[in-house]
């Protein structure tokens, strides 16, 4: 597929919600120790030009115990959708690497924030999440 080129003015982030939340404070400072889990979901609207990203965000630690979980749903509009996608033999939308991988940037940055002072003002400290690219998460080297 050729490679649209991605002009942001034509992608805006319309809503932002946190539908689940968990912070185990206590566990969360006891261990030095956090491992980060990240899944994504991407859901569409062809007719109406919108995205949703559900980003999934978790720690664990060493024993696999969740310390914390955040759902986000972030919803997009991207002006000419149909420039980033084609259909497959099954009509089934096969969508640009590099919206999509766009789009999760866009949301483990604001993500990044979001989680960094729900965490400080649970008390759990200086949590950052590292900047990890789009595309190793998407399972692309």
């Amino acid at each position: 597929m050729e490679q649209t080129p991605i002009i942001a003015d034509r992608i805006h982030l319309l809503s932002i919600e946190v539908p689940q939340q968990k912070v185990d404070t206590q566990s969360f400072k006891k261990h030095k120790q956090h491992q980060l889990n990240v899944g994504h979901k991407i859901f569409h609207n062809l007719k109406d030009e919108r995205m949703k990203l559900e980003l999934a965000i978790s720690f664990e630690d060493n024993n696999k115990n969740q310390l914390s979980f955040f759902l986000f749903h972030f919803h997009f509009a991207v002006k000419n959708l149909s420039e980033f996608y084609t259909l497959n033999k099954d009509n089934i939308p096969v969508f640009n690497t590099l919206l999509i991988a766009t789009l999760l940037g866009i949301g483990l940055s604001t993500s990044r924030g979001i989680i960094f002072e729900k965490l400080q003002n649970a008390g759990a400290g200086n949590v950052i999440i590292p900047i990890v690219a789009p595309q190793k998460i998407m399972g692309n080297p």
